[in-house]
Formats: C-alpha cells, structure tokens, sequence
C-alpha cells in the first residue's frame, strides 16, 4: 500500500452563489474549481448550501410570509439531483483538476416529491461521486429540510487518508466530531453558510468551532463560509432594516484553517467572494494524535455510533423497500400483526379494547426490532 502523501494545498472558496440559479451556480462552481486548481490546491472546499443557495431568508422572513413561500418554492425547483446534469459537470471539474472538490448543495432526491436534504458533494479526482446528508437542521433550516441518517456519520477515502465533512452547528456536536475522531479522519472540512441572524455571531463561531475540532481531534480544519451578494441582499431583503442587516453580517464570511493544535495558520478571508489558498504538512500534528489518544481509555468510556440508513418517506414509492424490510420481520404483513396483538392481548387481558390494542402494534414491533439490533451490537456491560 502506497504512503499517504505528506503535503497538501488546500483552497477554502469563499464564495456567492448565483442566487437560487443552478445552472448559474454550476457555471460558477466550474469557473472557481479551475482557479482553485490552477493555483495548485488539490481539496477545493465551498460553503454550505453554495449550489443552488442556502434558506438565509428565515433570519429575515416568517415561515408563511409570501415572500418566504416564494422563495422556499424556488429553492425547490433549483435543488439538486444526485447524481444528475449538474453533478457530471461538477465531476468532470474535479475530474480536470485532479483535486477533491467539497461542496454544499441543496438535494432533491426524486423530483416527484417536494423533499429536500442539506448534503454535501464530496467529489474526487477521479471523478467519483460521494454524499452525506446534516443529520440535525438547524433553526430555519428544518422548515424546507429533513435530518440525515445514521450512515451520515461516516468519512470519505482520499489521497491524504480519511476526510470528514460537516455543515454548520454540526461542528458543535461533541459526540459526532468524537465519531469522526475515532475514524480516524485527520482533515476536516467545516462548511458554513453565508451568515447567520446577528452580525459578529457566524465568525465567532467558526473560530470557537474550528479550534476545538483542532486540537481535540488533531485534525487540520478548513472553516469555509458562503458569501452573499449584492444581488441576493435586494432580492432578500424586504424592507431597509433587512437590507442594512444583510449588508453588515456580509463581513462575518471569514474563511480560515486551523493547525491540529487549534492554532490559526491561514486566514481569515475577509468578506465577500475569494479563495484562502493555505499549504498543510500532514505530518504536524502526529506526535500530538499519539499522546492524545491515550486519553480516550475505551474500556471506561465509548462511543455508540448507529450507522444505519433509516427510511424516509421516499422509500414509500421505492419497490425495494417493502421487500427490505420484510427481510427484517418489518413488513407490516398481516400475520405478523395478529402475533403482536395476540401478545398485548396475553399481557394485559380485557383492560385495552381492540382500538386500542391496534394503536400499540408499531410501537411493540419498533421496540422488538430495536432490542434485536441492540443485541447485534454485543455491548458487554459492566457486570458481563
């Protein structure tokens, strides 16, 4: 097996999509994949969200106001299919530029339904697709988006060794930036939108955010923020406290990396749209992984990390889907129903009506279902 490479140029894209344009975007995408490439960075990183533009209207917009709806709407028309046009031609760039290319995009995945994920491509330099999915929204975004799975956990194979992605507040969730310490994943890409509600807020966060995945994880990290326009503040904005509002958290976009030791070795990017361009020894920060690790004494303390896709309502129109869970004892069949209900019947004889024992059968099939997965698990607990 080849030795990962030791040194890596890494751009940090900090950049304004075509807003809820995504043939635009795409455009643009390609345009600064070739920039990035030229100036020699192989892992070319966007912001959160950047294709086709991320939901920032809910900092200014109640849910039901028209113009939120409208714009909701569209962000729907322009998300994107995985794969799809778009994503060859992403591939193809990345593909030119021999680079790994990370970028958020809004995921449609079946046309037919009204159903949007925030994910992110990860690219690589062959071209090859990969994606996960924000297993938790936050804030306005849970309005138009749903939660990831457990096989979003999880890092991405590169040239340099394993890559982990998240978006957001996700970089606050000790116990998933712990999952992906424990896989192993000493480059670490943190995309984040173009800003957040309040002035000042986005930028301190990526820095308290940044530091801590840093030095707890002894991983480079590559914060990468969006950036707004002037042309999405008009559209945006309904009134001049919106606009002026807008116009002064488009200084919190301030793209950085951090050494695995949390000190800042790059950046920031001030406002607006341009590329950190920052060179990374791979190697600083091994001594500093081998001492830290001495620290975790699993045998005292560890991490349950359920990794399993769960079904979302797509799989409602997927044929495969009846038959998977079938395999499982899940189908819902009518046979295995009258089993649960003769079950509650035994245990708590005539004080449940038939109504009401037909309310518990998915609750008692989910709670077996779980205690058989538990099991597969084979956690020893303290008395084993």
């Amino acid at each position: 097996m080849e030795p990962a490479a030791t040194r890596l140029r890494v751009a940090a894209v900090q950049a304004a999509p075509a807003f809820l344009d995504r043939s635009a975007t795409v455009d643009k995408a390609i345009r600064l994949i070739d920039e990035a490439a030229a100036g020699g960075a192989r892992l070319i990183a966007f912001g959160e969200g950047f294709l086709p533009g991320h939901p920032v209207w809910f900092h200014l917009l109640p849910i039901t106001h028209p113009a939120s709806i409208a714009l909701s709407t569209r962000l729907v028309e322009q998300a994107v299919t995985i794969p799809g046009p778009e994503t060859d031609a992403l591939a193809e760039a990345a593909r030119r530029a021999g680079a790994v290319v990370v970028l958020g995009v809004v995921e449609r995945p079946d046309p037919r339904a009204s159903v949007l994920f925030d994910s992110v491509l990860v690219v690589g330099p062959d071209g090859a697709i990969a994606r996960r999915r924000k297993i938790v929204p936050a804030v306005g975004e849970r309005i138009v988006f749903t939660s990831g799975a457990g096989d979003d956990i999880r890092t991405f194979e590169t040239p340099w060794g394993p890559l982990s992605v998240l978006l957001g507040g996700e970089n606050a969730n000790p116990l998933l930036t712990a999952a992906l310490r424990s896989m192993g994943a000493r480059i670490h890409v943190a995309c984040w939108p173009p800003h957040f509600n309040k002035p000042g807020l986005m930028a301190e966060l990526m820095t308290i955010t940044g530091r801590a995945v840093a030095y707890q994880n002894t991983a480079w990290v590559v914060a990468v923020a969006g950036a707004t326009s002037d042309a999405a503040v008009e559209r945006l904005g309904t009134n001049d406290d919106q606009r002026a509002l807008l116009r002064a958290t488009m200084e919190d976009a301030a793209s950085v990396v951090f050494a695995p030791r949390g000190g800042r070795h790059a950046g920031p990017q001030p406002g607006g749209d341009g590329i950190l361009f920052a060179d990374l020894d791979l190697a600083d920060g091994t001594w500093a992984n081998l001492v830290n690790r001495h620290y975790d004494r699993p045998d005292l303390l560890r991490l349950v990390v359920d990794r399993r896709p769960r079904p979302d309502a797509l799989t409602l129109i997927d044929d495969e889907a009846p038959r998977a869970a079938a395999a499982e004892g899940l189908d819902g069949s009518e046979a295995d129903d009258d089993g649960v209900r003769r079950e509650i019947a035994e245990r708590f004889g005539d004080r449940l009506s038939p109504a009401e024992i037909d309310e518990l059968v998915p609750y008692v099939r989910g709670v077996r279902a779980s205690g058989a997965r538990l099991a597969e698990l084979d956690l020893d607990g303290p008395d084993a």
